[in-house]
């Protein structure tokens, strides 16, 4: 048996990461539900298939990256990761979209 020394998750970091989770987890969502509009060629009409996908996926996504927010070790790491991920998704987004 092997002992692992990572630290264990903890309760400790809650709001730094909660709120790691509201902010860019919100942009987040935005940069990926951006894309996969991109992909669909989604219109702008709300009442439509595409727009319909585009509008509940919002907030599941949200909810999710809340969710996995609280799997980091820290509040910092999670604010640097999805902070990262930010940065990345909305250069993808809009080098997509200058292309499209």
């Amino acid at each position: 048996m092997s002992v692992s020394s990572a630290k264990p998750l903890s309760s400790r970091n809650w709001f730094s990461k909660a709120s790691a989770g509201s902010v860019f987890g919100l942009g987040l969502t935005f940069a990926i539900a951006g894309i996969i509009g991109l992909l669909i060629h989604s219109d702008a009409m709300p009442m439509s298939p595409s727009g319909q996908l585009l509008m509940w996926l919002i907030p599941t996504l949200w909810i999710a990256i809340l969710g996995a927010c609280f799997m980091f070790r820290s509040g910092l790491r999670a604010w640097a990761v999805l902070g990262a991920l930010n940065i990345v998704l909305w250069g993808v987004f809009f080098k997509m979209r200058a292309t499209f």
